[in-house]
């Protein structure tokens, strides 16, 4: 029996290919022994080539995308060194598009499946990989005829990974640079009783997420609303990511969404841009005033972690329609707000449109725009650094206490940005560095050359933003303050005042007298921080992370 060895080469750890396990249950009943190895691109290239060497196996099955070319390239040069009858099959969104290239560029590749490639895979080795033709284009079943992709084998090894299952293939939008736009991608559903059956499976296995990759989740709404409400229902302890298009959802998506324990779902909800211009370019038209409402609404429901994302350098948006589109997104105030870039996609309207946009891209995987008809490299550029800014200090949510005063003393969030990133550039730091201290000293100083007359506000601020993180009960040496000392006394009086055995709980937080030594005290240093968020108390003790006011205390202990 010939040896099939499916390799995927993940972009992080904590990830898992799901195509590979499509692929391997497509081909069950083949008379061929398979096997799944998985690595990540941060690997050593000589160690996934010894893995696979180790194998011995006859047939090698890459899944190729944009976050693995590059090392993809490397092992397809060496392989036949070490193996030189073993035959090699490609397949993937990366080479289905444009096969010619990669056959010219590796002689060492045999064969290249494109599109979907079920019925491609199994086609050739029904066969025995007989066939004259080294690019295999070949109509899928329906996707409810795909077998379930998971198997128990595969548990529990991918169960600290991400879990990826979807319930329908194919979208029903067609974006320009997305390539499940192409007419080749037709929205197809599982059936709903499958789904059901399927996700009971994942659920017993108890991974920590399990994220669907259908392209609009909600787009077939009876669909969703059905899996939404078994989820609700099931209530697993499990979080479910799902990407929505927010006009699509109505007051019963809300109703239902609105029941949702917290921690149970989380949406990733694609905007790219608020330039209607740009969105009619890209044919990607929202209505902005309901996307917004149906953002908020969720929003204020507070059980369902909202991460939006836009996209820089699309067609007809220069820097001024950039700015605005990144004001817009940002003061959604979203829980998360993901500033990504172009990419022009090989089989992609936009890359057929490229020269008509003015556009330049890198040559190789992930084809990142460098500038374009509205934006140069330079702003392109200057973009990158304020996407840098924006994940150290407002989505790592390690200055959320700082920045929510911050920025509201700019013209804009944007202008904030790019003012603090002229600052830093001056000061020549480190975009890349995610040293809580260090970043915390350049805020510090930014605050207070911007607004010498509230350096004690800011400080206050920094200093909250610490004892939320803090594991222990030390202040930094930039934050440390006679108010540190004086509210640790006072705090330790009042606490020693009772005798507490064994475990407290006050404001649902749980506590011994181990924690309450590891704690950290907080007293305001200015009277409009203590106005904002200790109106009725003298200090706070942070117990890992969670503030106790000394009036809760006070009230509670006395009892």
């Amino acid at each position: 029996m010939k040896k099939l060895l499916f390799v995927g080469i993940n972009a992080r750890y904590t990830h898992s290919n799901l195509a590979l396990r499509y692929l391997r249950n497509f081909v069950a009943e083949l008379e061929y022994k398979s096997k799944i190895l998985e690595f990540s691109i941060n690997q050593d290239f000589l160690e996934i080539l010894e893995q696979i060497e180790h194998t011995q196996s006859d047939i090698l099955a890459f899944s190729v995308y944009i976050w693995n070319t590059e090392i993809t390239y490397l092992l397809l040069s060496e392989i036949k060194k070490i193996l030189p009858e073993i035959k090699i099959i490609l397949g993937g969104p990366e080479v289905s598009y444009n096969p010619e290239d990669w056959l010219s560029k590796f002689p060492e590749i045999d064969f290249i499946v494109c599109g979907a490639g079920e019925a491609g895979l199994k086609y050739l080795l029904e066969n025995n990989l007989n066939t004259q033709n080294e690019i295999l284009r070949m109509r899928n079943p329906h996707f409810s005829e795909i077998p379930f992709p998971y198997l128990q084998s595969d548990f529990p090894e991918i169960n600290d990974k991400y879990l990826y299952y979807e319930s329908s293939r194919g979208c029903s939008f067609k974006c320009s640079y997305c390539l499940s736009s192409r007419i080749d991608q037709a929205l197809q559903f599982r059936d709903l009783e499958s789904v059901k059956k399927e996700l009971k499976f994942l659920i017993e296995q108890k991974p920590r997420i399990i994220k669907f990759v259908d392209r609009t989740f909600n787009a077939k709404k009876e669909h969703s609303r059905k899996i939404w409400k078994f989820l609700i229902e099931l209530d697993p302890h499990i979080t479910f990511h799902f990407e929505i298009h927010p006009e699509l959802l109505e007051d019963e998506d809300l109703q239902i969404l609105k029941t949702c324990p917290k921690g149970l779902f989380q949406f990733e909800i694609g905007i790219q841009s608020t330039n209607y211009e740009t969105l009619n370019a890209i044919h990607r038209v929202n209505n902005w005033e309901k996307t917004t409402y149906i953002v908020y609404q969720l929003m204020s429901f507070g059980n369902i972690h909202i991460h939006v994302d836009l996209i820089a350098g699309l067609p007809f948006e220069d820097m001024s329609g950039f700015e605005r589109s990144f004001n817009d997104i940002f003061n959604l105030n979203t829980d998360h707000f993901q500033l990504g870039f172009l990419k022009i996609l090989p089989g992609t309207e936009m890359s057929e449109n490229a020269k008509k946009f003015g556009i330049t891209s890198t040559k190789i995987s992930p084809y990142i725009i460098l500038k374009n008809n509205w934006l140069s490299f330079n702003e392109i550029n200057k973009i990158h650094k304020i996407e840098d800014l924006l994940e150290i200090f407002s989505n790592s949510n390690k200055f959320k206490i700082t920045l929510k005063y911050l920025i509201p003393e700019f013209k804009s969030p944007f202008i904030f940005f790019n003012e603090l990133l002229y600052f830093l550039k001056a000061n020549n730091f480190d975009l890349h560095t995610k040293n809580w201290q260090k970043n915390g000293v350049e805020l510090k100083q930014f605050a207070n050359k911007k607004f010498p007359d509230q350096t004690d506000f800011f400080f206050d601020c920094l200093r909250w933003d610490w004892c939320l993180q803090a594991k222990s009960h030390y202040y930094p040496e930039f934050l440390k303050s006679e108010l540190n000392v004086k509210a640790k006394q006072i705090g330790k009086e009042l606490l020693n005042s009772q005798k507490i055995i064994g475990k407290m709980k006050l404001k649902n937080i749980e506590f011994t007298i181990s924690d309450l030594k590891r704690a950290i005290y907080f007293m305001a240093a200015s009277d409009e921080f203590k106005q904002k968020n200790l109106p009725v108390s003298e200090i706070a003790i942070f117990i890992t992370g969670e503030p106790i006011q000394s009036y809760i205390l006070q009230e509670n202990l006395s009892r």
